[in-house]
């Protein structure tokens, strides 16, 4: 953890509303890729990550420092986006495939690989949507969220090795759903 993420924990700690403000404000724009990617709306992505940032201010206080805020941080995330599906499913208000959004948005002048890229990248997300939650969830927060297999392990309780199988098997999902065409 960095020195200025620790003083700002510092001092929320304390009860510094401003030091918890810049703390959200550094954090938040990831919080809310992760929920988006789990959840496909960002209504419920926006409404997940304010209710992360709820649960982090109550149990502020029992951080442990020693710990690394960000995986600590989008265990919560991960937690709520999944609470958020489970609701959904109760409901049956909402696929998961209901968003009309890009997903991934391309930083790319071009637009002819602007047009290629997003293509790309929505048939990976198509497939990554059929995936079971698991494997979904560690490709995600591994390949897509960029975190290390041991972050991975941490955020979603299970062992490095039970991380590693995961994601071979998603990675291996993905490609035969691409290369098949299936379900696309």
């Amino acid at each position: 953890m960095d020195d200025s993420t620790h003083e700002l924990i510092r001092q929320s700690k304390t009860g510094n509303m401003q030091a918890f403000r810049q703390l959200v404000e550094n954090h938040q724009t990831y919080a809310f890729n992760l929920a988006f990617r789990i959840l496909r709306c960002e209504e419920d992505a926006r409404d997940s990550v304010q209710e992360s940032f709820i649960r982090v201010w109550r149990h502020l206080p029992k951080f442990n420092m020693k710990k690394k805020f960000t995986t600590w941080l989008y265990r919560i995330v991960v937690n709520q986006a999944l609470d958020r599906l489970r609701q959904r499913k109760r409901r049956s208000e909402v696929s998961l495939s209901g968003s009309d959004s890009p997903v991934f948005p391309d930083p790319r002048p071009n637009p002819e690989e602007s047009v290629i890229h997003a293509e790309t990248m929505e048939t990976i997300q198509l497939a990554v949507d059929q995936l079971p939650l698991k494997q979904r969830l560690v490709f995600i927060i591994r390949d897509l969220q960029g975190l290390g297999v041991h972050d991975v392990a941490e955020i979603l309780k299970c062992s490095k090795q039970n991380v590693k199988s995961n994601l071979f098997h998603a990675r291996k999902n993905i490609r035969k759903q691409i290369e098949s065409g299936e379900n696309l």
